[in-house]
């Protein structure tokens, strides 16, 4: 068993090893720093990430960066909506990823005229990799059909859930 004299004499010969290479420890001790400065905003901007996003790449969409829904009802389109809770728009957004763009024959036989719809807004505010934004998006609920960049997409559960479940949560009004 080492007495406390030993540990701390022990303790002492390492750092004079450390002494003899102050160069390698500065420079990663710098590059620690800066790793943990710029990564998180790095990650969140999500330019790293290789997916799409509705048939977007996330380079130009930035789905980590959407922090803010807004949503108008057609059956009562004077009574704006918002949700703010990032998590579920995360998580939401990430479903969307697995989104299948319906073909042109199956866009041709779709009746929407008639189909409730949920006009989303995606905003996303502005950061030092991108300027503020708002993305339109379409939501036919008893079809599971999104509507998004003159494309249509078919939805999976999930995402039909998180948008049923975003909806039911939403405040009265807009964001400032």
């Amino acid at each position: 068993m080492l007495s406390f004299s030993s540990f701390v004499f022990s303790c002492r010969m390492r750092l004079l090893k450390l002494k003899n290479h102050k160069f390698v420890v500065i420079l990663s001790i710098l590059l620690i720093v800066a790793l943990s400065i710029w990564g998180p905003p790095a990650y969140k901007e999500s330019w790293l990430d290789p997916f799409s996003t509705l048939n977007v790449p996330n380079r130009e969409l930035h789905p980590h960066a959407i922090n803010k829904l807004g949503m108008i009802n057609s059956d009562d389109p004077f009574h704006s909506l918002y949700y703010t809770n990032e998590d579920k728009i995360r998580e939401l957004m990430r479903n969307l990823q697995r989104a299948t763009r319906l073909s042109a024959s199956e866009q041709t036989l779709l009746d929407l005229e008639n189909q409730k719809v949920q006009y989303f807004t995606l905003h996303r505010d502005p950061s030092s990799y991108h300027e503020e934004e708002d993305f339109a998006l379409q939501y036919y609920p008893e079809k599971g059909i999104v509507h998004f960049h003159q494309l249509f997409f078919r939805i999976n559960e999930a995402s039909i859930y998180n948008l049923t479940q975003i909806s039911s949560e939403m405040t009265t009004g807009w964001w400032k």
